[in-house]
């Protein structure tokens, strides 16, 4: 018979199998054998489980804030240097525009005190010709007021010779062809009127002093006189046209008349002369008024230039407080130097108290500016202030400052601190509920499982486990509200 290599093999282990048991049972005899205690598998771990509930879900973000003053100025200088003196310590009350402390700038004192003096001097030299020139423009004024009463003066002698001249051409008129009828009834006719208001005058006199001497007699009396004298003007006026006049009377009368219209020419010119000075007088003052020295005046500008622009750099090297308060910080010591923009003092007016908090960026994003919060104090475990934020730091919010750069980097938070005792520095927790809702289905967060972006639970039913895809709401660290897919009661296995 023919044996296989397998075979032989398999014979051959056999063979040791049984040497080996042999000898075994020869040298163990007498002797109990111990049997080997066998070691339990390890026990499968249970999978916790968890009943779909419905309560209150709240979404909220929660972060550590400290109490610090409403009002709070960070304060720096505006230039490079050394500090050469510190007016002002930490925990000292300082009123708004006190100078805190100043850099080595005993140069730019100097230099600004010098240009002082020459915008001093330039100013007194341009008032000095002001005045100089208000001077003239004076005198002017009052040389144009005397040639305007000089020129009114020459019109109204104007008017009188007119007068003159209509009297000398009529008077001529009349001694070349007498008076016209007219001109004669017209005088009887005055003469006429002038006896009949006498002869009136006359009765009323009688009739009132044959009553006797008194106030009415003696007014009587008068109004006789004054018609007795308007009866011997007319009459002599009638009679001087009723004259004729002799030739050397006519000459005379001629003479007279050319003189008055010689006179009224020389008197059109003087006016027309004094009407033109009176412009060149108009003008002499304008002239006056609007010239100012440029020079004077561009000496003037460029000494205020100079000096502005000292002040600003001695401003650089002076801290000043723009709030009244209590300096909570002090960086800047005498001899140190010191980079322009980098705070040395922060002033507080702790008359009014805030919340501020450097909540992470994924918060941040999270959060707008007139939410509502809520903060808990560690001084007074348990006690809870309604709060609101205000600000958030840029670019999340306004960011509370001019610039990007000098833009508050903290969140800041209004609240009313009613009756307790704070103190600027104490340790807050802060709240912020972004979502509520009562009457939700929710679940732990252990109890949903994600996969490739679809989110399902195991429902345990019947000692059956199945896969239910679910629809998720508010989420928070406690609490995730299921919108769809389940049912209050159900049993959901955890991971």
């Amino acid at each position: 018979m023919i044996l296989r290599p397998g075979r032989l093999l398999n014979l051959a282990l056999l063979a040791v199998l049984l040497v080996t048991s042999g000898c075994s049972v020869v040298g163990g005899a007498g002797k109990d054998v111990p049997t080997p205690t066998p070691i339990p598998p390890p026990p499968i771990p249970e999978k916790p489980t968890y009943i779909v509930q419905r309560g209150t879900v709240v979404d909220s973000l929660s972060f550590t804030g400290r109490v610090a003053p409403a009002i709070e100025q960070e304060l720096f200088f505006r230039t490079n240097g050394r500090v050469k003196t510190v007016y002002a310590q930490r925990n000292d009350l300082v009123e708004a525009g006190a100078v805190l402390a100043e850099l080595e700038n005993d140069d730019l004192l100097r230099q600004l005190q010098q240009q002082n003096i020459e915008l001093e001097a330039a100013e007194l030299n341009l008032r000095l010709a002001q005045e100089a020139r208000q001077f003239q423009v004076d005198k002017a004024q009052i040389n144009l007021d005397i040639r305007r009463l000089q020129l009114r003066k020459s019109e109204e002698q104007l008017k009188g010779l007119n007068n003159d001249i209509e009297v000398a051409k009529i008077n001529l008129r009349r001694a070349t062809e007498g008076p016209s009828p007219e001109e004669l009834a017209i005088a009887r006719a005055q003469l006429g009127q002038a006896e009949n208001n006498l002869w009136g005058a006359q009765i009323s006199r009688d009739a009132a002093c044959g009553r006797g001497k008194g106030p009415d007699c003696d007014r009587a009396q008068a109004s006789v006189q004054a018609a007795e004298d308007a009866v011997r003007i007319q009459r002599i006026r009638y009679e001087q046209l009723q004259k004729a006049l002799t030739p050397d009377d006519l000459l005379i009368l001629q003479a007279d008349y050319e003189r008055y219209l010689q006179r009224r020419k020389e008197a059109q010119i003087d006016i027309e002369i004094q009407k033109q000075n009176i412009v060149l007088a108009e003008l002499e003052i304008q002239k006056l008024v609007e010239d100012v020295d440029p020079q004077l005046v561009k000496a003037v500008e460029r000494a205020k230039l100079s000096v502005e622009r000292l002040e600003a750099q001695v401003a650089d090297t002076r801290v000043s407080s723009t709030i009244s308060g209590k300096v909570t910080s002090v960086s800047a010591y005498e001899g140190r130097e010191v980079q322009a923009y980098r705070t040395v003092f922060v002033v507080a007016d702790e008359k009014g108290l805030i919340v501020t908090a450097e909540p992470m960026s994924s918060q941040l994003q999270r959060l707008a500016e007139g939410m509502a919060a809520a903060i808990i104090l560690s001084a007074y475990p348990g006690k809870e202030l309604p709060a609101q934020i205000v600000q958030l730091p840029y670019p999340y919010g306004r960011g509370g400052g001019a610039t990007v750069e000098q833009a508050d980097k903290r969140t800041h938070i209004t609240f009313d601190p009613q009756d307790l005792d704070l103190q600027a520095g104490d340790l807050v927790k802060v709240i912020v509920t972004l979502e509520r809702k009562d009457d939700a289905l929710y679940l732990p967060p252990a109890a949903i499982r994600t996969f490739a972006g679809r989110q399902f639970v195991v429902v345990e039913e019947e000692g059956r486990q199945r896969r239910v895809d679910v629809t998720v709401g508010i989420q928070s660290l406690e609490r995730v509200e299921i919108l769809d897919g389940l049912e209050e009661g159900q049993m959901v296995v955890g991971q």
